[in-house]
């Protein structure tokens, strides 16, 4: 009798325990989705948290609703955003800037020449971490950025943490080339920040400042996708021409004024001889020239010789 008083009890408590593994086993199908998010101050653990709560969305309601979300300022969190990229494509499908909207992002590099973008493409399902310099929308200047991404089916989901501060160290003149693409970035971030009608007034004015406009043979210019230039603030007798205008009295000049409105948003140089507003001679330019919507940018350094 007591034997089997003893089987009995001990069968209820291997149920009880068979149970119990199964109620742990359901609570951890969640992966901790019920959990409340990690404070911002462990922005790693943040961002990874931020990204998994748009893999689930998508999981949940699909392609569209998830890309209508994330299209929307809404859905930013302070610092974070999420970006998510069309693998098939290279393009950006929803971004927190709109203008970057449908640009194509596969081949980017940021001012000191990484390229980061081929690294997010490859992003695997488990996720990596992928750093570059690019634009803060909440501080309007560019930082390092740390970005999460995931790949789900044909889409790269990411967001990211920007640096307290400007990367150090920032390009010098005597990097010229870096220097150029460090310019041309502060730019374009102010378009962003700012619209094309902004910028326009920016960079017609020499005085302009937070960015420069011209801080020595350096200026910025934008010109539209057919090569009228729109804005020059040394050399103003340019505005409403054409590239092929300024630059047609050669061959060379004519091929590089067809080159220089084929830069994509990944940017482009193109190379042409050009007076130094520095020493008022003819010298080789080195243009650096980057696409926005329906507008480039551009700047450039001279070379002797």
């Amino acid at each position: 009798m007591r034997a089997s008083r003893c089987r009995l009890i001990v069968a209820a408590l291997a149920a009880a325990a068979v149970l119990l593994l199964g109620l742990a086993a359901c609570g951890n199908d969640d992966d901790g989705a019920g959990a409340p998010p990690p404070p911002k101050t462990e922005r790693d653990a943040y961002t990874k948290w931020y990204v998994q709560q748009a893999v689930d969305r998508y999981e949940e309601t699909g392609r569209q609703a998830t890309l209508d979300y994330y299209n929307n300022e809404a859905s930013t969190d302070d610092q974070w955003y999420i970006f998510i990229s069309d693998i098939d494509t290279g393009t950006i499908v929803a971004h927190a800037i709109p203008s970057r909207v449908g640009t194509y992002s596969a081949d980017n590099v940021d001012i000191t020449g990484h390229a980061y973008g081929e690294l997010l493409f490859a992003s695997p399902e488990s996720g990596h971490w992928v750093d570059y310099v690019f634009y803060n929308p909440q501080t309007g200047t560019g930082g390092t950025k740390h970005s999460w991404a995931v790949s789900r089916d044909n889409l790269i989901i990411g967001s990211g943490w920007y640096e307290d501060s400007y990367p150090v160290p920032r390009p010098t003149k005597s990097e010229p080339g870096s220097y150029t693409r460090a310019f041309v970035e502060d730019t374009v971030w102010f378009y962003e920040s700012n619209g094309q009608a902004a910028l326009i007034d920016h960079l017609n004015s020499p005085d302009s400042t937070d960015p420069l406009s011209v801080d020595g043979q350096w200026y910025g210019f934008a010109f539209d996708l057919d090569g009228v230039v729109l804005a020059h603030p040394t050399v103003p007798e340019n505005v409403g021409m054409t590239l092929h205008e300024i630059l047609g009295a050669t061959p060379e000049g004519l091929a590089a004024a067809d080159e220089m409105v084929t830069a994509t948003e990944a940017g482009k140089w193109v190379d042409y001889t050009y007076i130094n507003p520095q020493s008022g001679v003819w010298e080789t330019k080195h243009t650096w020239i980057v696409k926005r919507d329906e507008i480039h940018i551009a700047s450039g350094w001279y070379e002797s010789g």
